[in-house]
This record gives C-alpha cells, structure tokens and sequence, in this order.
C-alpha cells in the first residue's frame, strides 16, 4: 500500500491540448437504492472520451453489516456480489481511473476484518498504484504550449472521500497549492471556487489565485435509511467534471493561464 503523501503521476502525450477529469462516488453498489441506470451511462460516457479520466471517491459499494447503520436485511447483494459486480462495471475504464480512495462503507470492512474491497478491486483491475487509503494527490501534465515537454500543461488534485462540509474544507485547505479538489459522502452535489494566496519565497512574490472543489453526485434513488433519518432529497444524479487546459496571452508573453471549466451532464 502506497503513503497517502506519495503523489500520483498521470503523464499524458503532448498532443493531448484538453484533459477532462470526471468524478464519481458514493454509489452504493448492493443498496436498494442503488440507481443503476444512471451508474452505467456515467461510465460509457468516460469510456467513450478518448481525453477523460476519472477519480473514484468512495462508497462504490454499500458493504451493509450487522452492526452498521445498513439494514442488511434489505441488501439486494450480499458483500461478495457487490465486489463482482463492482469489478464487472469499472472494468472497461479500469485504465482511465486517476485516483481511487475509499469511503466509509469500504472502511467497514476494513474494521471488521482488515480488509480493504477498494483495494482489493485496484489490484485486480491492474491499478494498485493510483490507490491511497485517505487522500490520494494527482499530478496531472498533457499538451504542450510549444511541442516539446519541458512545457508541458500541469494541474495537480486531491481525491478524498470527505465527511462535514465544514471540516472537509478546512483539510483540503491544507494541501497547497492544488488545483482542484474532488470528493463526496454528503451525498449533495457541489462545485464551488476557494481563493487563497500562494507565497513564492524564492521569487518574493504573493499571489492571489484559486482552487476548485468537487463534491459528487450520490447514485441513490430516495428511499430507505435516507428517508427514515429524513435526510434531505438528494437531486437526480448527474456526472460532474473539469476540463483543463492552458493558453498564453500571446507570442512573446510566457506566462501560462491555467484554465478549469466545470461541467456537469445530466444522467
């Protein structure tokens, strides 16, 4: 298992001008719930975008067990079954996956038996490198203002599962600079900008610049736990993400402008 702290490197080749990074999590493989239909048209789309990856934020199954807050008793997949199906539906993007921690669900397992089903599913899948057991950071570099790959576009995010909205910002605040950031747990939707200023001691300079925070879609159709505890209505789901790139403002002006759409598709 890989240090939280050991970054994750996503080298792409210098033709590659655009990058989307797409998000997902929180799908409760095994849940009543479980909305499937929308899961699987969120990966054939990244499946068919030749310039997408994805970061996995936890929760791809729901792992009900006797002393969990889960009914068990209205699993429709016991434990195992929810692990197949999972490697079954993320096997055709299994390449594209930038970053994968688990959530909370999986960290049940890991409590009662010291086994982790993310990790488990990265290995099989052929990707135990981009998995990280808290936070996961991501290099990403593609394209090229001139061709070559000294200059290469460069963005870095940090994949986590999440907990409190509060709380969640206040750590992710901890990793600078970043980019972007993405995540779930809440079960509520969420893209929104933070500002921060970012010191350069060497070159003497403070600079007033921004990150962008992510915070996916549930694929859970109301009912259940959700209900009883009369949690709010989650929105029907949708597939979030970022496309990147870069521009100059002209021929002899080298500085780079980091650009970072947000773009969401309904499921």
């Amino acid at each position: 298992m890989r240090n939280d702290l050991e970054l994750i490197f996503k080298d792409f080749d210098t033709d590659v001008d655009t990058l989307r990074v797409y998000a997902l999590g929180d799908i409760h493989v095994g849940s009543r719930e479980f909305d499937e239909k929308s899961t699987k048209k969120a990966i054939k789309i990244i499946e068919s975008d030749p310039r997408g990856v994805v970061c996995l934020c936890g929760d791809l199954g729901d792992y009900g067990l006797k002393n969990s807050k889960t009914n068990i008793y209205q699993a429709v997949m016991n434990p195992q079954e929810q692990q197949d199906y999972i490697y079954e539906l993320f096997l055709p993007i299994k390449d594209k996956i930038a970053a994968a921690v688990p959530g909370n669900h999986e960290e049940r397992l890991v409590r009662e038996c010291g086994l982790d089903p993310l990790l488990v599913l990265c290995c099989k899948w052929g990707i135990e490198d981009v998995y990280r057991e808290n936070v996961a950071i991501t290099k990403y570099t593609f394209g090229s203002i001139d061709g070559t790959d000294y200059n290469k576009n460069s963005f870095v995010g940090i994949t986590t599962h999440g907990s409190s909205q509060a709380r969640h910002r206040r750590h992710i605040a901890c990793y600078q600079p970043i980019d972007f950031a993405t995540s779930g747990h809440i079960h509520t939707p969420m893209y929104a900008p933070h500002g921060v200023v970012r010191i350069d001691s060497r070159r003497g300079t403070a600079t007033w610049s921004s990150y962008k925070e992510i915070v996916v879609d549930a694929h859970v159709k109301p009912g259940g736990y959700g209900i009883k505890k009369e949690y709010e209505i989650p929105p029907t789901p949708e597939l979030q993400y970022l496309e990147l790139s870069t521009y100059r403002d002209g021929d002899r002006n080298r500085t780079k402008h980091k650009v970072m759409d947000f773009h969401s598709i309904q499921l």
